[in-house]
């Protein structure tokens, strides 16, 4: 009867050792597949030692095994999970407890690390946070915020399980830092030149299907000429794009320039769209800006009885693509900087991409590259379908195309090969 215990015991410890690195879940930490390993080799050892001292040294063994891997790989579950409370409620006090105080965010100096914290968690906007492995030391976590897309970085622990870095957030210092260095070196705002003198707008209004009424101005040169509709960017409006949209006559387009409800105060001119919307009790959203592209598309469309093409910048290229990929009477797209600033309010860019079958040109700054092509590396694009990554560093939007603009020309060069393939 022993015997046979002992050989059970045997095959079960083998049996443990075999399958601990299968039936663990990769979401867990790596050590508890060690501990499961360790604990299957105890069994094992127990069955070949007969004599009471060995089986006793072997116990000690596994045990101290059993310890160690206990001590030096800590899972960091809950002070991850704390990070994404302190994320869901915008609010440190859950993640708090488990900060070092060294913990700073580096390049700025360590006072300004409370502040930061708070801010970062209060202000970005989250959609999810996901434990992804961990390390000596080190826990990796995959983000996910509204305009961000994802992003998967480290925590880094001190000996007593403490946050002492935070790379995500240092990541994100280092791009605010970069962008304000490139928005303080770049053209601020539209020029002018022979060209924007030349031509002048007349203003529109348009009437959306829920009474709002919306601003444009109109850069009409000849009714049989194709047309473009101009969106602007977040905080911008119709001035934008006021020395693109005389660019565009000059190439023989006929050109459209909105408000959006979802804009503001840009160039020292309101957005009147948006003033109308909140005249009727709105509190529009990004999202909400749609309507208006619609209402526009449609006009044009009326006017010169022909497709629309639709020009976004940053969330509104995001729109113009949804048209795309949705409205009949949108014949291509040129979209800069999109990206899913919608959250879980709209489809993603990916799966956008997977329903487009008609011409588009997609581009960014350099930086925003990569993270653009997340959204389509897995669609097989067409020989119309264009991804423009600039040689220089680029800028966000529209806004890299202003007169005066550093690398505006790369760009002016792609989008006019894009736009002449239309024809």
């Amino acid at each position: 009867m022993k015997n046979q215990l002992l050989k059970i015991t045997c095959y079960v410890g083998i049996f443990i050792m075999i399958s601990a690195f299968v039936v663990i879940p990769e979401k867990y930490s790596w050590y508890y597949e060690v501990l499961l390993f360790n604990l299957g080799m105890y069994m094992w050892l127990f069955t070949k030692w007969k004599r009471k001292k060995a089986n006793v040294r072997a116990a000690v063994t596994c045990f101290l095994i059993l310890g160690a891997c206990s001590l030096s790989a800590q899972d960091y579950n809950k002070q991850v999970e704390a990070l994404k409370r302190s994320f869901e409620s915008k609010d440190a006090k859950y993640i708090e407890p488990h900060l070092s105080s060294g913990l700073k965010f580096d390049p700025m100096p360590a006072e300004n690390t409370g502040p930061i914290l708070n801010n970062i968690i209060t202000k970005l906007p989250f959609i999810s946070l996901e434990f992804v492995e961990a390390a000596e030391n080190t826990a990796t976590i995959k983000y996910e915020f509204q305009g961000l897309g994802e992003r998967t970085s480290a925590v880094h622990f001190d000996s007593e399980g403490k946050i002492i870095r935070v790379e995500l957030i240092e990541n994100l210092i280092k791009m605010e830092m970069e962008q304000r260095r490139q928005m303080q070196a770049s053209v601020q705002q539209p020029g002018t030149n022979e060209v924007v003198e030349k031509y002048q707008p007349t203003s529109v209004t348009i009437t959306a299907n829920d009474g709002v009424t919306i601003s444009g101005n109109l850069y009409e040169i000849d009714k049989k000429a194709p047309v473009i509709l101009l969106c602007h960017q977040a905080g911008y409006n119709k001035v934008e794009y006021a020395d693109i949209a005389p660019r565009l006559n000059d190439m023989g387009y006929n050109c459209l320039a909105i408000d959006q409800r979802s804009g503001g105060a840009f160039a020292g001119q309101q957005n009147e769209t948006a003033g109308n919307a909140m005249e009727l009790g709105q509190e529009p959203t990004m999202l909400d800006a749609r309507q208006d592209l619609k209402a526009a598309v449609d006009y044009l469309a009326k006017r010169y009885k022909q497709k629309v093409i639709v020009w976004g910048s940053s969330y509104s290229s995001s729109l113009a693509l949804f048209e795309l990929a949705e409205n009949k009477k949108v014949k291509a797209a040129l979209a800069f900087s999109p990206g899913d600033y919608f959250g879980d309010q709209a489809v993603t860019l990916a799966n956008t991409f997977g329903k487009v079958d008609k011409p588009y040109f997609v581009t960014s700054s350099k930086t925003e590259s990569a993270s653009l092509m997340k959204s389509f590396e897995w669609v097989e694009r067409q020989k119309n379908q264009i991804h423009f990554i600039p040689e220089s560093n680029g800028f966000h939007g529209s806004r890299v195309l202003w007169i005066g603009q550093e690398g505006a020309e790369e760009y002016w060069t792609a989008v006019t090969e894009f736009l002449t393939a239309l024809k």
